[in-house]
């Protein structure tokens, strides 16, 4: 996927839109084996982080119709076979012919036996993974992990934590209308740093009646408020007063203790924004960043999960951003695109969880 979270616990690091007519094209292709040429049926084959997603016919054929334009991540998995990710650039005239094909896939170790009996202790990590995956928000309460029997983990080594799957991880999200196919590529908590790579697929889910539907949009505007992704399209667009954002520069000698007001100095836009390649924004910062967001206030989820159980919440939510890779390339959508390139810290950490996750292609109302 094109942001990679890293998360701090506690300090820490860490949607249905669609458009029509003239602004989708269509992807197509074959998925073929790279040695023998044979065709690959039942691959998945999608964009990353959106609602278009499909699997091969027995000729190894895929369609992917009603696609947004723009740059895109096309994403192919098989059981057996090497993943694959390919950059394409979709028009609306025609449609974009692809043919991928996919090496073997080889092993670096020796397969590990498993039993097929699942103790005590493999249900405590499974609760452990839950938590630092899916989140602890109020949202998290109505996600399903679907197939939890594909995971395997790893907790021999001191102070580290590894969890990995068989299969991609399923997850219904009954608060905001989704289920979420993700591709888990490596996950890995090391102390107090907890870090993840992959790529989601969303699907819709139908809702029970017209309460339930009317529930999911406004648990999906509240995911989206506040969040990275609606700091990052603020900045981009110039709408942070708008948008109800507060954004300061924090010198790391600073960073390291707790934070006074005159450790802080306001910053803006161009000091660290300016126009990229291709449509994208380039956000550079040698010092963190802190946002101040002042459109809802801190969850009590939030303080549990953050260890401030004996303050009340506040009226605005606190993040901070660590750039990590400079300097960082983010989408018109509001997806950082270097891996591992940004460290969340905060609120920003909290909300960053599968319970939370929007498709690219979400906009809020209007």
């Amino acid at each position: 996927m094109w942001v990679r979270l890293v998360a701090l616990l506690a300090v820490l690091t860490c949607v249905p839109g669609g458009a029509s007519g003239q602004s989708t094209g269509v992807i197509e292709g074959r998925v073929l084996d790279a040695d023998s040429n044979a065709p690959l049926p039942r691959t998945h084959v999608f964009v990353v982080e959106s609602m278009h997603g499909t699997v091969t016919d027995s000729s190894g054929r895929f369609r992917l119709e009603g696609v947004r334009l723009g740059s895109k991540r096309l994403y192919v998995s098989r059981v057996g076979h090497e993943r694959r990710a390919l950059s394409l650039r979709p028009a609306p005239d025609r449609p974009l012919t692809v043919t991928v094909r996919l090496d073997d896939k080889v092993l670096d170790s020796p397969p590990v036996t498993v039993s097929a009996e699942r103790d005590d202790e493999w249900y405590e990590r499974l609760d452990h993974f839950r938590r630092l995956f899916i989140g602890r928000s109020d949202l998290a309460e109505d996600c399903t992990l679907v197939n939890p029997e594909v995971l395997r983990f790893d907790d021999k080594w001191w102070g580290r934590f590894e969890a990995w799957a068989e299969k991609p991880v399923v997850i219904e999200n009954r608060a905001l209308g989704y289920r979420l196919t993700y591709f888990l590529k490596e996950f890995e908590e090391r102390g107090s740093v907890v870090r993840w790579d992959g790529e989601p697929l969303f699907e819709a889910l139908t809702p029970t009646d017209s309460a339930e539907a009317a529930r999911w949009r406004q648990n999906r505007l509240g995911a989206y408020r506040g969040s990275l992704r609606h700091f990052l399209r603020a900045l981009m667009s110039d709408r942070l007063d708008a948008e109800h954002f507060d954004l300061y520069r924090l010198p790391r000698a600073s960073a390291v203790r707790r934070t006074a007001r005159a450790d802080r100095f306001p910053t803006s836009r161009d000091r660290i924004l300016e126009a990229g390649p291709d449509s994208t924004y380039l956000l550079n910062a040698h010092d963190r960043l802190e946002v101040v967001y002042h459109g809802r206030p801190e969850r009590k989820a939030y303080l549990e999960w953050a260890d401030l159980r004996r303050r009340t919440p506040r009226d605005h939510q606190t993040s901070r951003i660590e750039i990590n890779e400079r300097p960082l390339h983010v989408d018109p959508s509001g997806e950082i695109m270097e891996p591992y390139g940004a460290t969340l810290y905060q609120y920003f950490a909290f909300t960053a969880r599968m319970a939370q996750r929007l498709p690219r292609g979400y906009e809020p109302p209007r």
